[in-house]
């Protein structure tokens, strides 16, 4: 209960947004992905891959940007990892020494706070994960912050549901998203066996649960054993 508690109040007061996405695919699975990123915090991902998914590459910045930072969390410790800081003719830099510290696949989501004038447009650029995508989730009652890898605008769904983004839901998972406009968690969406996705939200999409815009990300406490979150996509 106290991590949670915790996790959450730090999620809440970090609350964020990412609105006007577009993608476009060319016949070489080749594409870009458009963010407007708000003033303070936005919960977004990484939806291409670039040629090495390091935030200089993939989300290159204009110089007055200068200060943007970028938060990670990690499962395993449940806690944030320091900040990644963007410096104007520099690009992103970490404090840690491990190489792959600014390093984010998709599958991956992560909070960005722009500095300098926002509504800060930035433009996502590499090629459309193709093939079989698997994306590890930590279970054992613990949270992670996810994306998935196929830059697709789809219910959550389970894994057994076609046509959504095939979630591995299991009973008691619960997932948290952003609302735009508050900046604040919506209600829980709660994973219910032989029932689906549950929610007191309004706005309750239903059984497949809510929509993922591309390149946004959401919080998930997953019961049971650690997994993977499998789909197998193709462009044509």
């Amino acid at each position: 209960m106290r991590t949670k508690a915790l996790l959450l109040t730090v999620a809440l007061s970090a609350a964020g947004v990412a609105s006007s996405m577009a993608q476009v695919y060319s016949a070489n699975a080749v594409g870009y992905v458009n963010l407007s990123l708000q003033a303070g915090f936005n919960l977004i991902a990484n939806p291409l891959n670039g040629t090495n998914n390091h935030l200089s590459t993939i989300l290159p910045l204009a110089d007055e940007a200068d200060g943007s930072l970028v938060y990670r969390f990690n499962p395993a410790t449940q806690n944030y990892t320091d900040g990644i800081q963007f410096f104007a003719g520099a690009g992103w830099i970490s404090t840690d020494p491990d190489p792959n510290a600014a390093v984010i696949n998709p599958g991956e989501g992560f909070f960005i706070q722009p500095a300098g004038p926002t509504p800060l447009n930035v433009t996502f650029v590499g090629e459309v994960p193709q093939g079989t995508l698997t994306t590890p989730v930590t279970g054992g009652i613990r949270y992670s912050i996810l994306s998935s890898q196929v830059p697709q605008a789809l219910p959550l769904g389970d894994a057994a549901s076609a046509g959504t983004l095939m979630f591995p839901a299991v009973e008691g998972d619960t997932v948290y998203l952003f609302d735009p406009a508050t900046q604040q968690y919506k209600d829980a969406y709660l994973y219910f066996e032989g029932v689906g996705w549950s929610s007191n939200n309004a706005d309750d999409p239903g059984p497949q649960g809510p929509t993922i815009p591309v390149a946004t990300s959401f919080f998930v406490q997953k019961q049971g054993a650690n997994v993977n979150w499998t789909r197998t996509f193709t462009v044509n």
